[in-house]
């Protein structure tokens, strides 16, 4: 009896962590941006999240930060993914960001994403100039 309550206990300790990585989802977001940068990187726009679980919500998006980057872009309809998110409140917040940009006439971008345990990314075109790469802060509001 004393090796089955053992075994039982054991087994739900090393479940515990795998329940609780099957219930995270993982969320797509559809944005715009717009902003300049030269050194500093400053850009602003809107999106909408929806989440494998059906959560979705319009957001708000604000990106500040700096390096080798110049240019203006209006980048519309780009596409982005999170991963880790166990409910739509999670995406919230401010992100550490990687960013690439490159365009003549035809402006691209991507970047990478992470906050604690959520990592994402997002591209999308659009018209405007630029080249660089830039580190930064995405902050995503209500």
């Amino acid at each position: 009896m004393k090796h089955n309550f053992l075994k039982v206990l054991i087994s739900l300790l090393l479940l515990t962590p795998l329940s609780s990585w099957a219930a995270s989802k993982s969320c797509s977001i559809t944005y715009d941006l717009t902003g300049w940068s030269f050194l500093y990187k400053a850009y602003k726009g809107s999106g909408v999240v929806s989440c494998t679980n059906g959560q979705s919500a319009k957001v708000s998006l604000v990106l500040h930060g700096g390096g080798l980057t110049l240019g203006v872009s209006d980048i519309e309809n780009a596409k982005g993914k999170f991963t880790g998110i166990k409910n739509i409140k999670d995406i919230y917040g401010t992100y550490f960001s990687i960013d690439v940009h490159a365009g003549f006439a035809r402006a691209a971008e991507a970047r990478t994403l992470f906050k604690g345990y959520i990592a994402g990314g997002g591209a999308g075109v659009g018209g405007g100039y630029g080249l660089g790469f830039a580190f930064s802060g995405l902050t995503i509001k209500p």
